[in-house]
């Protein structure tokens, strides 16, 4: 038997399975490096959080050390816990509340998630290099008007289309309809990953003049009624032309048979 051959093992009568693993090893990396690469992943977080913590300790009050060592909150015009904590909850319900903040605020957060989703859907498909097993670096990741996009730089010994045969699964990843690769027009190394999600072109969504005069009602704005069309009145009639009707061309003279005269065409005695 073969020392490299693997035992065989015996399920039941006639039945033998050989065992099978896959070894992917990966090079030491400096910690360094992987610290920054894990800022840099979540610049987002990081700056959000920044962002609370230092209003947080703004607002609040001073404090100083007292005899025995202990900090403690100096009088002055910073604000108390509960007060801090009221303030940070009234600004997220306006935020929230509001159409426009709302929107861009959730518009955000998805394109973090999107970039989030890629780089992990990449990470299992082992869209790595063959070497340092490292994948594509997600540079930068925004809101469209049909879902987000992101940019991805390639490491050496990838190409775009790597990227583009995992389309499906990014897509499935990112929770979207459907995604689409494509690379930079001056260098391949640059992949643009768009995450479809809605589609601007749907029905109800587009008012066009054309709608009123398909329906034969001026006042039709294109929209449909919300009980799905019923109890709609019909539409009027299409208005009659306002431009004058132009008469039809005249007919060629032709000598027609006439009482105590020849008939026909002269054509027929020259």
């Amino acid at each position: 038997m073969p020392r490299n051959a693997a035992p065989a093992r015996t399920f039941g009568a006639g039945k033998s399975r050989v065992d099978s693993f896959e070894i992917i090893s990966a090079p030491p990396r400096n910690p360094v490096i992987r610290v920054l690469a894990l800022i840099l992943r979540l610049r987002a977080e990081l700056f959000v959080t920044t962002i609370l913590i230092t209003a947080w300790v703004a607002l609040g009050p001073d404090q100083v050390t007292s005899p025995d060592g202990v900090p403690v909150d100096s009088p002055g015009p910073g604000l108390s816990t509960t007060t801090r904590a009221a303030l940070f909850a009234a600004v997220a319900l306006l935020l929230v509340g509001l159409p426009w903040t709302r929107r861009f605020l959730f518009h955000r957060a998805q394109a973090v998630l999107s970039r989030h989703r890629v780089r992990q859907a990449l990470v299992e498909r082992r869209v790595l290099n063959s070497r340092s097993r490292a994948c594509p670096l997600a540079v930068w990741a925004r809101p469209t008007r049909v879902g987000e996009v992101v940019w991805l730089f390639l490491r050496a010994g990838l190409a775009p289309k790597t990227i583009e045969e995992e389309a499906e699964e990014l897509a499935s990843a990112c929770f979207a309809r459907e995604c689409r690769v494509t690379a930079w027009a001056s260098t391949t190394n640059i992949v643009r990953v768009e995450i479809i999600r809605r589609d601007p072109l749907a029905p109800n969504l587009i008012r066009s003049d054309l709608f009123r005069w398909a329906s034969g009602n001026p006042n039709d704005d294109g929209w449909s009624a919300p009980d799905g069309g019923q109890d709609v009145p019909a539409p009027a009639p299409r208005p009659e032309p306002t431009r004058p009707v132009i008469p039809p061309a005249p007919r060629p003279a032709i000598d027609g048979p006439q009482p105590g005269a020849r008939g026909g065409d002269w054509s027929e005695y020259v």
